[in-house]
């Protein structure tokens, strides 16, 4: 009886909730042909510590918050050092119970703002809060408002948090400032995982095998990372629980076990062997049972990377001369050549979007990211005079590319928009850093 009022309710509250989606105002639409950035005012952030400290915690809130929206490519962005209002405008934070204060809309709108941030940070015995607002500038009203609370170590995070609310608010669709990077470094003298934020704050070190490390890839979970090691002599598949920091070794067959690549459900591993006397592509369980040999040729075969839908696999391979990218059914049938300009095209990874196929390649003039269309065609070189340019990795979103570039002499890690432009260098430690992988939104480490 239960089970049948609750279809009812249901029945009765759909035309209801079915306009409220209708109505809910898109304010950007970033699918459009039309798109527009949207003017967005970041008011400067006020902050209120103890007398005998000066953190800068409103400049440096209010800047990675800048950071995140300019990277979006959504957004104008209006930020005046101080505020425009008559009033001098910030609010403070309102006790319990109490309504948000506005702020005087018309300086921000005589901008040309269509929205407006503001923020209040506050620390105090230990404790940081940040207390943000998004308004609509237009129709002088409250769209947002989030209130954090946490420790000094965790401004950038409270701040992207608060702009993936602007994201979702604004656009309809979910933003990546929560996600992370898995890459490695030589920062501490060999090869091992480092974590970071996206844009390359709080950088962590994962392993200490004391050894060398390539290519790690999470699993659509974000509780695992399989990576290769040579931590015993032979380049293994290892895995690690990224939440108690358990490892143990998966695959070890004579040869290379490496390249893996987890598929969009998690349940198998695309990866190379070269077990069988040359290098060829194989599935498997996470757990190193059920192997499955997909490729069969004389040639090279490595570097898989799966379709979002978890039906194709894109790989290298030298068949037919030099490296080429490739792919083929999920299940190793119907091989197809996809590229045939540049001569060794190397490391492909899938967008997320399906869209686009990324790799590098020696072609226009270097060592360069690329992107093409999974049927082969629109070709685009986008990385050209950032020096040596490898191993590319989308954002969750599919619009930016994140990789390792020798432009500054040794490799670090960039950052680029999937139209080659808004560059931005995100490591900057000491050492080589490579082999990045941009962990999307469910992928993250909890």
């Amino acid at each position: 009886m239960k089970k049948n009022y609750l279809i009812l309710l249901v029945l009765l509250l759909a035309p209801f909730l079915l306009s409220q989606i209708l109505w809910a105002k898109i304010y950007i639409d970033i699918r459009s042909p039309s798109f527009r950035k949207f003017p967005i005012a970041l008011s400067p952030f006020k902050a209120l510590t103890p007398p005998s400290q000066d953190m800068k915690l409103g400049e440096r809130g209010r800047e990675i918050l800048r950071e995140d929206l300019d990277i979006s490519g959504f957004f104008s962005l209006l930020t005046p050092e101080t505020s425009p209002e008559k009033t001098g405008g910030i609010p403070s934070p309102p006790g319990e119970g109490t309504a948000p204060e506005s702020p005087d809309f018309q300086p921000w709108a005589n901008l040309g703002a269509e929205a407006l941030v503001t923020g209040v940070i506050t620390y105090q015995d230990g404790s940081l809060t940040l207390e943000a607002r998004l308004y609509d500038v237009v129709k002088k009203e409250l769209i947002v408002g989030k209130r954090y609370i946490g420790e000094m170590t965790d401004l950038s995070r409270m701040v992207h948090r608060f702009a993936d609310e602007i994201i979702f608010a604004l656009t309809g669709e979910q933003g990546f400032f929560q996600t992370k990077i898995i890459f490695v470094s030589t920062a501490a003298g060999n090869k091992e995982l480092f974590l970071m934020d996206w844009d390359g704050r709080n950088v962590t070190q994962l392993t200490h095998h004391k050894s060398i490390i390539l290519s790690p890839r999470v699993s659509p979970d974000g509780t695992k990372v399989v990576f290769t090691s040579y931590k015993m002599g032979n380049p293994d598949l290892f895995i690690k629980d990224l939440r108690t920091g358990e490892e143990r070794r998966i695959s070890s067959y004579p040869g290379l076990n490496m390249s893996p690549a987890w598929s969009p459900d998690g349940k198998r591993l695309a990866l190379t062997l070269s077990k069988d006397g040359n290098p060829e592509i194989y599935t498997m369980n996470p757990d190193g049972s059920g192997l499955v040999r997909l490729t069969h040729n004389p040639a090279i075969d490595v570097s898989p990377t799966w379709s979002p839908d978890g039906q194709k696999i894109a790989f290298v391979s030298s068949r037919g001369g030099n490296p080429q990218i490739y792919f083929m059914e999920a299940n190793g049938q119907n091989v197809q050549r996809l590229t045939f300009e540049g001569n060794y095209n190397t490391h492909p990874s899938w967008s997320p979007r399906g869209d686009r196929i990324a790799f590098d390649a020696t072609l226009g003039g270097g060592r360069n990211i690329c992107t093409i269309r999974p049927d082969g065609s629109d070709l685009r070189v986008l990385s050209a005079n950032l020096g040596k340019c490898e191993m590319p990795s989308w954002s969750p979103d599919g619009r930016n590319l994140i990789f390792s570039s020798d432009r500054d002499g040794q490799p670090h890690i960039f950052l680029m928009d999937a139209e080659g432009t808004r560059i931005k260098k995100l490591t900057f430690q000491r050492g080589s850093d490579s082999y990045s992988y941009w962990i999307p939104r469910a992928r993250e480490p909890k």
